[in-house]
């Protein structure tokens, strides 16, 4: 697993895409980087409410979820999941416990709120590419 430093000039970029611009990127940097990251605390991973949906929040870099270790998340820890771990137990067990995933929130909102199967066909085409 690659781990990929994003500097501030790509912060600031990536933070001004909009919803679908960011759910792109997620995508072909999860694929690039085999990696999804995720925010855990003593419990677990964190689940945000979006589109009367309980997700679980994702983001393509360590440094993006760590813009949401604030207030009520600031016991919390990114954390990284190989992308093989991801697409051959999470998918199912998001799936299993009727969880959506919100991907690559960002303060305005929860971002492109997909269900994991969607997910992972997107991730699937993109590693195939």
């Amino acid at each position: 697993m690659m781990e990929y430093q994003l500097n501030q000039d790509e912060l600031n970029k990536l933070v001004q895409l909009t919803p679908e611009q960011r759910y792109e990127y997620f995508v072909h940097a999860a694929a690039d980087l085999d990696a999804i990251w995720i925010l855990v605390d003593d419990e677990g991973f964190v689940l945000v409410s979006a589109e009367d949906e309980r997700c679980i929040p994702v983001w393509p870099h360590a440094e993006l979820a760590e813009l949401w270790i604030d207030g009520e998340w600031s016991e919390c820890q990114a954390q990284s999941i190989p992308l093989a771990t991801w697409l051959e137990k999470w998918t199912s067990g998001l799936q299993g416990d009727e969880l959506a995933i919100a991907v690559f929130p960002d303060a305005e909102g929860p971002g492109v709120v997909v269900n994991p199967l969607e997910l992972e066909e997107a991730l699937q085409a993109e590693l195939s590419d």
